[in-house]
């Protein structure tokens, strides 16, 4: 597998935390719950779908970072979602674990991307939008006003001011 600095130099992918480097040899496998979930059979990790159908889950929701918690968490736990109540925002590796690279406009895994029409709910359908990045609860370290970002657009990793729009996928369970 083959990553890259932000200079556009080769690397080596381990200890990056690039893609390769949290996926070192697993193959992607994912399961439709059929309940509006996907679990990652890697990791355990049970991921929130995407819907285009104007609720909680549509694809166009973005947020402010802290509406990702306040609204969109929230709304998820105290709705008992999926049957579960401990929603949470990804951090940084979660996010990027569900990344595909050998895939481009989403850089995504298809199970994550299928059947998205309009109206269609979040049992029916997976959406990703590309278009803006997804949040990870993760803050930067030296800019706590900054938070890490993945693009599916193409998979790109960076930081984005906390008070600006983004989308998000909840998740429950733990790397």
């Amino acid at each position: 597998m083959t990553c890259w600095d932000s200079g556009g130099s080769v690397v080596m992918c381990e200890g990056t935390d690039h893609d390769g480097d949290i996926q070192a040899g697993a193959t992607l496998s994912y399961v439709d719950n059929g309940d509006g979930t996907i679990t990652d059979l890697n990791t355990g990790l049970m991921w929130e779908k995407k819907s285009d159908d104007g609720t909680i889950h549509d694809q166009d929701a973005d947020y402010t970072w802290d509406n990702t918690f306040t609204v969109h968490v929230a709304t998820l736990n105290s709705s008992t979602f999926a049957g579960h109540t401990d929603w949470r925002v990804p951090n940084r590796k979660e996010l990027e674990s569900i990344l595909d690279l050998e895939t481009f406009n989403p850089s995504v895994d298809p199970v994550f991307n299928t059947g998205c029409e309009p109206a269609c709910t979040v049992t029916t359908c997976s959406c990703t939008l590309p278009s803006l990045v997804y949040w990870s609860s993760t803050s930067f370290a030296s800019v706590p006003s900054i938070a890490w970002t993945v693009g599916f657009i193409n998979g790109s990793v960076a930081g984005n001011s906390k008070s600006g729009n983004g989308f998000v996928r909840a998740v429950r369970g733990g790397l």
